[in-house]
C-alpha cells in the first residue's frame, strides 16, 4: 500500500510504522521475507556501468500480545535498510564494492486511552554491519567487514473521531549508533590502517490519515519528513582523515495506499510513493558508494484469508 500505515494499521509491522495503532489489532503474529533486486547504475566519463551485486533476502516479524483490554505488548524484528554496489569501473576506477545491512528489534507498548485516542512508544534496538573496497588510482583500499550497535525510538498516537475516519501521528528519534571500525588494507603498499566511520539514522516525523467510506474499502494517505542532513549532510557522515560529505537534503516522502476488499477472504491493496531526490547533483560521485534512494515507488498485492486465523499475503513493488 506504498507504505501509507500511519493512519491506518493493518498488521503487526505497526509495532514500527505507529504503535499506537497496535492496540486495535488484537493477538496476532506476522512472519515473512522480501527478495530485494535494486538495479543500480552509474557514469563515468561518458560510459555507464551497471552494478553486479546480487539480490538479498529482508526478513520480517511481528507479533502482538494484548495485556489486557486497554493494553498490547508488540514486539517486530525487520530488515529496515540494505544497500551496496559491486562495480568493474575497468581502468577508470577499478573496483568498487560495496555492502551494507541494518536490523530492527522493536519491543513496544500501545495504550487506549479512551474510545478516541490510543498511544505507544517503542525502542528500538539496531544492529548494522558495512563493509567496502574502491580503487584510489594507484590502489585498492580495503575496509573489512565492521559492525555496530545503534538505539533509537518512536512514539505514535492515533486518534478516530468517527468510526470511517482516523489520524495518525508518529516521531521517530535520531538512531544513534557506535563507530563503524575498520582494518584497512592497502594494496600498493601492503599496509594496514585502522579508520572509524559515524553513521547514524535520521529522525522523522509523519502525519497519516486513513478513511473508510464504504465497506470494504480502505484509503490511506501519510504525509513524512525525514532529517537526511543530521546524519548525511555537509560534511557528514564524519570519516577518519575526511568526512564523506554527501550533501543530502532533508526529504518528504509522500504515500498512498488503498485496500479493497472483493469478497470476504479475497483484499486486493496497491499503493504508490513518492520523495524528492535527496541528494544534490553535485554530490553524487558521493553517493555511488552507498545509493539508496529511488523517487517512485509502485505497489500492488493480496491478501488471501485462509481461515479465521490464518491469512497469506503477497506483494510486488517496483
Amino acid at each position: 500500500m506504498g507504505g501509507a500505515s500511519v493512519g491506518v494499521n493493518l498488521d503487526a509491522a505497526s509495532i514500527l510504522t505507529n504503535p499506537a495503532g497496535v492496540q486495535a489489532l488484537g493477538g496476532r503474529v506476522d512472519f515473512g521475507a522480501s527478495y530485494f533486486v535494486p538495479t543500480v547504475k552509474t557514469e563515468m566519463m561518458g560510459t555507464e556501468y551497471t552494478s553486479d551485486k546480487k539480490a538479498s533476502p529482508v526478513p520480517a516479524f511481528g507479533m502482538i500480545v494484548p495485556l489486557n483490554a486497554d493494553m498490547s505488548f508488540g514486539l517486530g524484528a525487520y530488515g529496515i535498510s540494505g544497500m551496496g554496489v559491486d562495480y568493474n569501473l575497468g581502468a577508470m576506477g577499478g573496483l568498487l564494492s560495496t555492502n551494507y545491512t541494518n536490523m530492527r528489534f522493536a519491543p513496544g507498548i500501545s495504550y487506549k486511552v479512551n474510545d478516541m485516542i490510543s498511544v505507544g512508544a517503542t525502542m528500538n534496538l539496531m544492529y548494522a554491519t558495512m563493509e567496502y573496497s574502491m580503487n584510489t588510482g594507484t590502489a585498492q583500499l580495503v575496509n573489512t567487514a565492521s559492525s555496530a550497535f545503534g538505539y533509537g525510538a518512536t512514539f505514535g498516537i492515533t486518534v478516530k473521531p468517527a468510526d470511517i475516519i482516523s489520524i495518525g501521528l508518529v516521531y521517530e528519534t535520531t538512531s544513534y549508533f557506535q563507530d563503524f571500525k575498520f582494518n584497512q588494507f592497502e594494496s600498493a603498499t601492503g599496509t594496514t590502517t585502522d579508520n572509524t566511520l559515524a553513521f547514524d539514522q535520521p529522525m522523522s516525523a509523519t502525519i497519516g490519515l486513513g478513511l473508510k467510506p464504504i465497506a470494504g474499502l480502505v484509503l490511506a494517505f501519510d504525509v513524512q519528513w525525514i532529517k537526511w542532513s543530521e546524519v548525511a549532510g555537509n560534511d557528514l557522515p564524519e570519516f577518519t582523515g575526511s568526512n564523506f560529505d554527501m550533501e543530502w537534503e532533508d526529504q518528504i516522502v509522500y504515500k498512498f495506499g488503498i485496500q479493497y476488499e472483493v469478497i470476504s477472504m479475497l483484499k486486493v491493496r496497491a499503493g504508490v510513493n513518492y520523495g524528492k531526490m535527496p541528494v544534490s547533483d553535485t554530490a553524487l560521485k558521493a553517493n555511488m558508494f552507498f545509493p539508496a534512494v529511488s523517487e517512485w515507488h509502485y505497489t500492488a498485492g493480496l491478501g488471501v484469508k485462509l481461515s479465521e486465523k490464518l491469512a497469506m499475503g503477497i506483494a510486488y513493488n517496483f
